[in-house]
């Protein structure tokens, strides 16, 4: 059956990691975007080097004109309203995503004092289809998403507390992405032992405020069960990880 799709650019907000300014979350599997317009993006700190989170899943078709239509791909080819200082960038280089898959873009930036305040945002999307044996472009905006910069120590406590909110996939084959939410700036420890309680993999990751994605190579680990935990200071939070090829 055909899903009808309202036509508009996707993306997805998440901590660069590694040379990619995000992943995308892989555990949403329905088309969408989330979080949506609702929910909106985490709040800016002031002072500390943020990154939002969106994540789009591409469905493979839609209805374009009454007609069934086949998604080639949706980019985002611009994102107005940012504040100055504040870049997006997505995890491909035309930032145009292939239907059937999912695809990011992050916004990144450190807000200052006298930034203060809400900022639209008008995302400036592109969709490729083809319909009646046609291709067709059609631009579509998406409006809503916003950036609310707070005052200085805004949401310090109550804005993204330290956490593992998800790993994905579980179990892993070649790559864990591990979901990490914080309140600053820190660098956090990721080790990984196995059921007896050796260490077999040890790893340091930047994180901003907000939701972060840290991508864990485990190729190298044999089948099996193991724990990995997540420590930024005293504050430690560990899960079980299978690895199944």
């Amino acid at each position: 059956m055909k899903r009808i799709f309202t036509l508009i650019a996707g993306l997805s907000l998440v901590a660069a990691v590694n040379a990619q300014p995000c992943i995308p979350n892989n555990s949403y599997t329905s088309p969408g975007f989330y979080p949506d317009t609702v929910t909106n993006l985490p709040p800016v700190p002031v002072g500390v080097a943020y990154s939002g989170v969106i994540t789009a899943v591409i469905p493979t078709d839609t209805v374009y004109m009454t007609y069934a239509a086949d998604i080639d791909s949706v980019g985002v080819t611009d994102i107005q309203g940012l504040p100055a200082g504040f870049t997006w960038a997505a995890n491909t280089v035309s930032a145009f995503f292939h239907g059937g898959d999912s695809g990011c873009v992050a916004i990144t930036g450190t807000a200052t004092a006298g930034q203060v305040g809400t900022y639209p945002l008008v995302v400036k999307g592109m969709i490729h289809l083809t319909a009646m044996t046609m291709p067709f472009q059609v631009p579509q905006d998406v409006n809503g998403y916003k950036l609310v910069i707070g005052t200085v120590g805004f949401g310090e406590n109550d804005y993204y507390s330290f956490g593992v909110t998800d790993l994905y996939p579980n179990p892993a084959a070649d790559v864990a992405n591990i979901v990490v939410t914080n309140n600053e700036t820190s660098v956090v420890a990721v080790n990984i032992t196995d059921m007896i309680g050796r260490n077999v993999s040890s790893t340091s990751h930047k994180v901003n405020a907000g939701e972060n994605t840290i991508a864990l190579n485990v190729a190298s680990l044999p089948e099996g069960v193991y724990f990995y935990s997540v420590t930024k200071g005293a504050q430690s939070v560990a899960r079980k990880l299978i690895i199944n090829r």
